[in-house]
């Protein structure tokens, strides 16, 4: 029997790829968010939404009421305003595990990420471990997911090299030696599915990343390559990186942050089993990049839903 999942920030790219595909296993889906107006287009049968704010746990409880599970997914690419890292990801989830005991809610998924808790410089990597560490504490039947750079159709990486590599002749390059295992949203979302009312997960944490690994300077080069752009990759020296994440943290959305500018320091890539095979195995990038980097993001995302069904009937999900 399907269960009632409720997921928190699920109006994101992870969560929509997440409750379209517990819907189609069967789960019915309550989505909490800042903006529900803006999510209608969710608005499928089993599927509700609820108006949240995880800083100071408003809707939560109306959120999860009736739930058997809770997906956390809420994660900041930048902080602004009274949205810092910590109420976000650490403050939130407090309210969220709070919430889940009172509704007796019996599992609750967190999203994670990989190098959490590694990257002492950066509060971004901080507090998705300090969040970890709470989760851990719960007392709640509880799995943790540690993904690397999730890519697919509407993502925040690759669309965003594509954009700027649109108006640029010239693609400045941060760190192109940093090493990247990206898992494709389908496979993220999977997993997640899978876990749902699954026993075998409690008390796991789970690193999620595609089965190779490449540079930042590769995955651009792969990008222009679909694409069909001819752009200079120009290396960024640190001074004038930093320059470029301090200009920019002025904007509504930074290109680059300092924070962001610690972690392409660091290699995100997974230490041991890429995909657990638990829950079937990962796309390769290079079968996935030519169905969304090309299109607009409505027939991209169309073609993103065959593959994975596709690959699903094959078993290679």
């Amino acid at each position: 029997m399907g269960q009632h999942i409720c997921i928190i920030g699920g109006s994101g790219f992870v969560g929509r790829a997440i409750a379209r595909q517990a819907i189609a296993a069967g789960h019915r889906v309550t989505v909490g968010c800042r903006h529900p107006e803006r999510a209608r287009d969710m608005l499928v049968d089993g599927v509700r939404l609820v108006k949240i704010d995880v800083v100071d746990g408003r809707g939560i409880d109306e959120a999860m009421s009736g739930c058997d599970a809770v997906i956390y997914l809420v994660g900041l690419l930048f902080e602004r305003g009274r949205y810092s890292f910590q109420a976000a990801h650490v403050d939130g989830v407090e309210h969220a595990l709070a919430a889940a005991k009172r509704a007796g809610v019996g599992q609750f998924l967190h999203m994670s990420a990989l190098g959490a808790g590694d990257v002492a410089d950066s509060r971004y990597a901080t507090t998705k471990g300090e969040a970890e560490g709470r989760v851990r504490a719960s007392g709640l039947n509880w799995t943790i997911f540690r993904p690397s750079i999730i890519y697919g159709a509407g993502d925040s990486f690759f669309n965003k090299f594509k954009a700027m590599s649109a108006s640029l002749p010239v693609l400045p390059v941060i760190s192109g030696e940093t090493r990247f295992q990206p898992v494709w949203v389908e496979d993220v979302a999977r997993a997640f599915v899978a876990a749902i009312g699954n026993r075998h997960v409690s008390g796991q944490c789970y690193a999620l990343g595609g089965p190779a690994t490449y540079s930042l300077q590769q995955l651009l080069q792969m990008m222009l390559a679909e694409l069909g752009r001819e752009r200079m990759l120009l290396p960024l020296p640190g001074a004038a990186a930093g320059l470029l994440a301090t200009v920019g943290s002025f904007l509504p959305t930074p290109p680059l942050t300092r924070d962001q500018l610690v972690l392409l320091g660091h290699d995100n890539v997974v230490a041991g089993e890429a995909f657990p095979a638990l829950f079937g195995q990962a796309a390769r990038l290079e079968d996935v990049l030519p169905t969304f980097i090309g299109g607009n993001q409505a027939d991209t995302l169309q073609q993103q839903m065959d593959l994975s069904r596709r690959r699903y009937r094959k078993g290679g999900i």
